[in-house]
């Protein structure tokens, strides 16, 4: 077993599916205990059975915009963990916004579940990971916090603030041991860019197109947004803050 984040101790919001799962199954895996949150239990029940039955691995369900729920779901992984140094902030929406048409709640929706998590996360971890003496906090932004996209002003949107917050944490942290980065993937097949992707009025053509929208023609994997995840959380990143790293493929230089 590999031990980059031997005593590691990890808090995943989005942790029972999709990317936010692949961080919290790539942390494990290099000895890191970890506590994954999402809405839904039953998700996040079946999601620890994937893991190695040595692997130290708790959760606690709520929803990342309520202040109440993450305040509750900090102190539940501080008891479980014994303390919090990591966290990984996986929320977030998607979906067609073309400016023409859009409704202001659609817009409001997109806004609110992806910008307001990562604000409520660090809100109430900030004395854990400072008290931890050495913190890593890592949200998943998208390359689309990059770059334009068509009919996605909403995402786009949210996703650049994202950036931008990581930025401004980035400078509140800097002097008291935390660092704040952003992961930018590209297209990755997971249950929400799915669930976004059977919303087109053509879902195959769709997928096909993001399957082959990168420079690098495929896909990234999980298992690759894990391996970033690591590294930041360890400390051979602990130069590194305030940082905007894509990982697309190389669809964002161009």
């Amino acid at each position: 077993m590999k031990q980059r984040l031997q005593g590691k101790r990890a808090l995943i919001y989005g942790g029972g599916t999709g990317i936010g799962l692949a961080c919290a199954e790539a942390m494990a895996n290099e000895d890191a205990a970890v506590f994954l949150s999402g809405r839904r239990a039953g998700v996040l029940e079946g999601a620890t059975s994937r893991f190695a039955p040595h692997h130290r691995v708790g959760w606690a369900a709520g929803d990342a915009t309520s202040a109440a729920d993450v305040q509750r779901v900090t102190a539940a992984a501080v008891h479980f963990l014994g303390g919090l140094d990591t966290i990984v902030v996986s929320a977030g929406a998607g979906g067609r916004t073309p400016i023409f048409d859009t409704d202001p709640d659609e817009f409001q929706r997109i806004m609110d579940n992806t910008l307001r998590p990562v604000f409520l996360a660090v809100r109430y971890a900030a004395a854990e990971l400072m008290a931890a003496g050495t913190g890593s906090i890592i949200v998943i932004s998208s390359t689309y916090g990059l770059v334009g996209h068509k009919e996605r002003v909403a995402y786009c949107g949210a996703k650049a603030g994202v950036i931008g917050m990581v930025k401004s944490m980035a400078l509140d942290f800097a002097d008291k041991g935390v660092r704040v980065n952003a992961m930018c993937p590209g297209y990755v097949e997971t249950p929400l860019s799915l669930e976004v992707a059977s919303l087109e009025d053509d879902p195959e053509s769709a997928l096909a197109a993001k399957r082959l929208m990168h420079a690098i023609p495929r896909p990234g994997r999980l298992d690759e947004m894990g391996e970033l995840a690591v590294y930041l959380a360890s400390d051979l990143s602990a130069f590194m803050t305030g940082q905007a790293i894509a990982i697309d493929g190389g669809y964002s230089a161009r």
